[in-house]
């Protein structure tokens, strides 16, 4: 069983980075910030996190995760969907996720003093990426050396995320469809 106390200050410390996030760019958020946000002290500030970009990417990795396992699991399964639907699936979940923490986000990815949230992004992506391709069917697979091929659908969806996020205000719809559009025709 865990310690309540914990359980509260988890909480606490999850509320305050998403709180203090959405409303600045990370490399603006002190330690200071997160403790008197959460009302904790600096050392089990520590004990939980080294510094308040790595708690934010803490918060958001599980969520994303589960669309890993979603999406892992939709095509394990025979006969749930189409592939094309499943990544359609994928891609709606992750943009999704990206509306829910749109303004963490957008203060987030452009800033050019804690790449926190970017690297956690590409990771993420470049991971499922490569889970997706050592699982296609190989007469289906092409030729491709799957790192490279990985990393450049990983920075892709990235950017168009960046670019939709950066922009002037479009409908997820509009994201999704685009983002699913420009996958590569043999991914699915």
């Amino acid at each position: 069983m865990v310690d309540a106390r914990i359980l509260h200050t988890t909480a606490a410390l999850r509320e305050a980075i998403l709180r203090l996030a959405a409303d600045r760019p990370v490399s603006a958020i002190t330690v200071a910030d997160v403790t008197r946000a959460a009302g904790i002290n600096r050392a089990t500030f520590y004990s939980h996190a080294v510094s308040p970009g790595s708690l934010l990417a803490d918060v958001l990795t599980p969520e994303l995760d589960r669309i890993r396992e979603d999406d892992a699991e939709l095509r394990r399964t025979p006969g749930t969907a189409d592939p094309l639907s499943i990544t359609r699936k994928g891609i709606d979940a992750v943009v999704d996720h990206v509306v829910a923490h749109r303004a963490i986000y957008r203060n987030a990815l452009p800033d050019s003093e804690d790449a926190s949230l970017h690297r956690l992004l590409v990771d993420h992506f470049t991971v499922s990426s490569l889970a997706h391709i050592a699982h296609m069917d190989p007469g289906q697979r092409p030729d491709v050396l799957d790192d490279v091929a990985a990393g450049f659908v990983a920075q892709g969806l990235l950017g168009a995320i960046e670019a939709w996020l950066a922009g002037p205000r479009r409908s997820r719809r509009a994201l999704v469809d685009t983002i699913a559009t420009t996958f590569p025709a043999w991914w699915h």
